[in-house]
């Protein structure tokens, strides 16, 4: 009985997850201080969204597989998020500006983002169609050092999309530091 009344949350959380569409993602770039503000619906193949940090060692981990992916799914756009309230703004600045990302970092003002989205960990990725419906979240890899990781769970995505096909996985577990929200 226990065991059926958790299956029956999971599946109707799971269907409240599926239906949430996020039209926009806006913030203000950690580097330059420009507002940023995206429409998911002018993406040619969809969005990605990666929830950040400038402490956490696994979020740096991914920093160089997140470029490569940017690289190569020109389609996408690339977004980063950065929600931590515990890291201020220099160190964040420091961090992004040395990290050279190909895409922006914008800063999540009073954890907006990160509980719209529900990111829990960082990196935290999210995969969003033109619709903005989210169609892959969780982590970027199965491991807390990106490149030794055995599963790319977000390049498999973007994989999939790119070829036509619906994402096999949907959701992978996000494996780093927990976002230290900030309270409204």
């Amino acid at each position: 009985m226990k065991s059926a009344i958790i299956l029956l949350l999971t599946v109707f959380s799971l269907n409240v997850w599926a239906a949430k569409s996020i039209d926009s993602v806006d913030g203000t770039d950690v580097l330059n201080g420009k507002f940023l503000h995206h429409e998911t619906k002018t993406a040619t193949k969809g969005t990605v969204v990666v929830f950040m940090s400038a402490k956490c060692p696994c979020s740096a981990s991914h920093e160089v597989l997140l470029k490569d992916m940017a690289e190569q799914f020109k389609d996408f756009k690339f977004i980063g998020v950065h929600s931590n309230s515990d890291e201020n703004s220099e160190v964040t600045k420091q961090h992004f500006s040395a990290a050279a990302l190909p895409f922006p970092v914008i800063q999540d003002s009073k954890s907006r983002l990160a509980n719209e989205f529900a990111a829990l960990k960082t990196p935290h990725a999210f995969v969003l169609n033109p619709a903005g419906e989210i169609l892959y979240q969780g982590g970027v890899t199965d491991s807390s050092q990106g490149p030794s990781a055995k599963k790319h769970f977000l390049k498999d995505a973007l994989d999939d999309i790119e070829a036509g096909k619906a994402v096999r996985m949907k959701e992978g577990r996000a494996i780093g530091c927990f976002i230290q929200r900030e309270d409204a």
